[in-house]
């Protein structure tokens, strides 16, 4: 079993009222049986995505002692994450076997919204000579595009109201993680990152040519995420399926790389503004029962509780075994 693989180009063209019906249907069939899919015609150049690759790959070419000046800090999530930094939401479980460099949307200091939430800030880049950062910020507007209109999108299949949820991505909270996946032994347990669901609404990540994305469905197998060069594998997180009242599914997935080389990914997690308060847009499908989450509250418990001494302590999250 594969992933469902969409052209979702159409959606994009106000001219083709029937092509986007029929890609607005098998996205949201796929979004509601998995709550994956591989999206291609989605508009990204591949020269973007390539400059992106070639960011991620100069960040992590970079001396470990530079990228340490600006080690992630509990209040200041933004920077690096060195190698088995973080442990599992849940506190259960080894530490997983990535580093990374987080960013989150460019805030100003002086940005009044800064002094509303904690999780606002400028972003730490690091100190190196190559300008990542236009590289970067380029491939987030292009994220941004996409996932707008995927929102708007799922809202028409729902039937609520789009421009609320659109109203709900000013300022947002939305965050992106460079990540470098060491080799790991082929008889080695670990986990490049253990079984999770996203937190988020929408997560998109460019295609991976190294692999290890695996997702769980509705079976409980494990499958590979295989995705073409010019695809992007797009999921449902836990605040897109809140929303839908359990419509879409935040499905767990995990990754390990046993390849042999090196693995860069750089999923980009669609997150809405901290004053939002995450709860069905619709009455809940049968059976669905979730507590509401506070985005800026959730959000911060989330990022504090992957330090090992810090387990969280937010009644809304759902941080099970998902193995």
């Amino acid at each position: 079993m594969n992933l469902p693989i969409i052209d979702i180009s159409s959606l994009f063209l106000s001219t083709n009222q029937e092509g986007s019906a029929e890609s607005a249907q098998a996205l949201y069939h796929a979004l509601s049986e998995i709550g994956f899919a591989i999206v291609v015609g989605h508009g990204v150049s591949m020269a973007v995505i390539d400059d992106m690759r070639t960011a991620v790959s100069t960040v992590f070419d970079t001396s470990r002692d530079i990228l340490a000046q600006q080690t992630v800090e509990k209040g200041n999530y933004r920077g690096f994450v060195p190698l088995g930094y973080f442990t599992p939401n849940s506190g259960k479980g080894k530490a997983d076997q990535y580093e990374a460099w987080k960013l989150h949307t460019e805030t100003a200091v002086t940005d009044p919204i800064c002094q509303q939430s904690a999780p606002y800030a400028p972003n730490r880049w690091p100190n190196i000579e190559a300008d990542v950062k236009t590289l970067i910020l380029t491939y987030w507007a292009e994220m941004e595009r996409v996932s707008h209109q995927v929102l708007r999108t799922l809202s028409q299949q729902l039937g609520i109201d789009e421009e609320y949820v659109l109203s709900c991505m000013s300022n947002p909270l939305t965050n992106m993680t460079l990540i470098n996946y060491p080799p790991l032994p082929p008889q080695s347990e670990d986990w490049g990152i253990h079984p999770h669901k996203d937190f988020n609404l929408i997560t998109l990540l460019a295609h991976d040519p190294i692999g290890g994305l695996e997702v769980r469905n509705r079976n409980g197998e494990w499958i590979p995420a295989k995705c073409p060069p010019d695809g992007l594998v797009m999921n449902v997180g836990d605040m897109l399926e809140l929303w839908s009242g359990g419509r879409l599914m935040s499905t767990p997935h995990r990754v390990t790389n046993k390849s042999g080389q090196a693995r860069q990914s750089f999923p980009y997690f669609s997150v809405p503004r901290f004053d939002v308060m995450i709860e069905p847009l619709l009455p809940p499908i049968e059976g669905y029962e979730r507590q509401p989450l506070h985005v800026g509250n959730s959000s911060a418990d989330i990022w504090y509780s992957n330090w090992p001494d810090t387990i969280s302590t937010d009644p809304a999250q759902e941080l099970g075994n998902f193995e």
